[in-house]
């Protein structure tokens, strides 16, 4: 049986004394203002802008490129009523980007129809031949990707041989040969390095931004009437599920977009959040954990269509048993998951050895293909070593999620093992692969021989970063309305995990069937609880425990509350 190897705790060192002009002149504790420095945030002007990021603050959507292309062809399909398709994706990027551009094209007076392809059924991306059945079911003469089609050049090409135009918004890297489309406006293929970043939805957003910039400036009385800013919730979901690095534009984009979450809630927010059970405002963990999952859901256990015309609803009559599909597929998902999960675990425990830094790679013909990368994610978490998880179709072909950890680069080890591939493609902490059966026991061979020459010298123990160091008399009110001036959390602006030195347990008790532990913290300012998902098995140090967290409010029953949720203890 592999054995729990502790987590070695990492800070990074700052000057004595180098937060202190934030902390003064911002009015903010220590410890935040040691985060802002330790993410690359020194200047009291960066500060400034990082802490109050405004909508007028956005840059000028002609940067990107084929921008003023696109937004011309647009404009003349809007103005001389074709049929305008837009083709997305079937996760939640995808999924808002569509939303998004249907309802903005429908508020400037377009003919539209829309298209989302099925995981199973389609496949990823715009291909030829979903493409050609797109034309002939809504007969568009124009298309608009979102989220996806830089690399789709066979189907471009079919549209183009039908008389159809097709205009690609996408954020993805031109990984091979790029589509020949109308117009590309995708950040990668740009010079605006500071758009790069920017989620399918973002880039959807700056095109919708750019029409009605234009529409205005040209008098067409539809772009006068539309306001952009109530779909801005559509903005910050797609954004922050897609996990891209919320700063720079995209944090501004999220930031707005979840005030607006909460302000004025779409009918469609407003079901799945009350079947989730979501009462308190809402945050970007709220986006990542319990809105996201349920939205994509839809795409990984059947359609993404369900998800779609949730969000497009417009009332709650016709909302709620949309949200209630989407909250029985999650349940569903969850089961499925935790299923493979478990006969993943069990495998890895037989035949695996902690001491050899191998590749985890399991495949299985019962797995369900659209959650074999979360439980890809959860072997990672739990094992600290690269894993793959393959998903085996009736007809012997496998289709795996990879995903990786620090110092170990998926994409090369993927290349130079390709001879037992068919295909496959990502990034170096994520990517996946298409493989037959009988090469399964090879291809694990072959890549654990690798992953094991490349990290003999690797430090292979898992790692717990710690953000910054308090002490319990930090646990107030105060405190977290400060971090919360750090929100929206996400991707290069991380919940912070804060430390805590030998912390005094008033009681310590094993719940949820032995699941999990809960603490009781004495602290000036009166008891605080704390929250360990996942620890029950672990056993309770003797003497005083440092305590390596994040500080969130926990909302129960009518009354809100501060809460630690452990990270790791020791």
């Amino acid at each position: 049986m592999i054995q729990r190897v502790p987590r070695v705790w990492l800070d990074e060192p700052i000057s004595p004394g180098e937060a202190e002009p934030l902390a003064r002149t911002l009015d903010l504790p220590l410890p935040i203002a040691e985060v802002m420095v330790r993410r690359g945030i020194r200047d009291i002007g960066d500060a400034t802008v990082f802490l109050d990021p405004r909508l007028e603050r956005l840059t000028d959507p002609m940067r990107l490129p084929d921008m003023a292309k696109a937004v011309d062809r647009i404009w003349q399909a809007l103005l001389g009523g074709e049929n305008i398709l837009v083709f997305g994706d079937y996760d939640v990027d995808g999924v808002t980007s569509t939303a998004l551009l249907s309802k903005v094209l429908q508020g400037l007076g377009g003919v539209v129809s829309r298209y989302i392809p099925h995981r199973i059924d389609d496949g990823y991306g715009l291909s030829a031949s979903v493409l050609r059945d797109c034309l002939a079911k809504y007969k568009p003469r124009l298309v608009v990707t979102v989220d996806c089609g830089t690399g789709s050049v066979e189907a471009v090409n079919a549209a183009r041989e039908a008389g159809v135009d097709v205009i690609v918004t996408d954020h993805h890297e031109a990984s091979g040969e790029i589509a020949d489309a109308l117009a590309l406006v995708n950040p990668k293929v740009g010079d605006a390095e500071d758009l790069h970043t920017l989620a399918g939805v973002g880039v959807a957003f700056k095109l919708c931004h750019a029409l009605v910039k234009v529409g205005r400036r040209r008098n067409i009385p539809s772009s006068a009437r539309l306001d952009m800013r109530s779909l801005m919730h559509l903005v910050a979901l797609g954004t922050v599920a897609d996990m891209v690095p919320l700063v720079g534009e995209n944090r501004i984009l999220a930031r707005f977009g979840i005030s607006v979450l909460n302000k004025r809630r779409s009918p469609g927010i407003d079901a799945l959040a009350r079947n989730a059970g979501v009462q308190q405002a809402m945050t970007s963990y709220h986006i990542g954990f319990v809105l996201g999952p349920r939205i994509n859901a839809a795409g990984r256990m059947d359609s993404p269509e369900t998800a779609l015309n949730l969000l497009l609803a417009q009332s709650l009559h016709e909302a709620e048993p949309l949200a209630k599909i989407l909250e029985n597929a999650n349940k569903d998902r969850q089961l499925i998951e935790q299923t493979i999960l478990e006969e993943a675990v069990a495998e890895i425990e037989e035949y695996y050895d902690s001491a050899i830094p191998g590749v985890l790679v399991v495949a299985r013909r019962s797995w369900h293909q659209g959650v074999v990368g979360i439980v890809a994610s959860r072997l990672v978490r739990r094992y600290h070593r690269p894993a793959i998880v393959i998903s085996i179709g009736e007809d012997g072909t496998g289709r795996g999620s990879c995903r990786s950890i620090e110092g170990f680069d998926l994409i090369t080890h993927l290349q130079a093992t390709s001879q037992y591939l068919q295909q496959h493609g990502g990034h170096r902490m994520a990517a996946g692969l298409d493989i037959r059966e009988d090469q399964i026991d090879a291809f694990r061979e072959a890549i654990s021989a690798r992953a094991r020459e490349a990290m003999a010298k690797e430090d292979l123990r898992p790692r717990q970063h710690i953000d910054g160091w308090i002490q319990s008399e930090d646990l107030t009110e105060r405190f977290m309305a400060a971090q919360d001036k750090l929100m929206p959390f996400g991707h290069q602006n991380t919940t912070p995990v804060w430390g805590m030195r030998e912390a005094k347990i008033k009681t310590w008790q094993v719940v949820g069937q032995g699941k999990h532990i809960r603490l009781v913290l004495d602290t000036p300012h009166g008891p605080r609880d704390a929250i360990g998902f996942g620890m029950g098995e672990r056993d309770k140090p003797d003497g005083p425990v440092d305590l390596a967290f994040q500080l969130r409010r926990n909302f129960f029953r009518g009354e809100e509350k501060l809460q630690l949720m452990l990270q790791d203890f020791r």
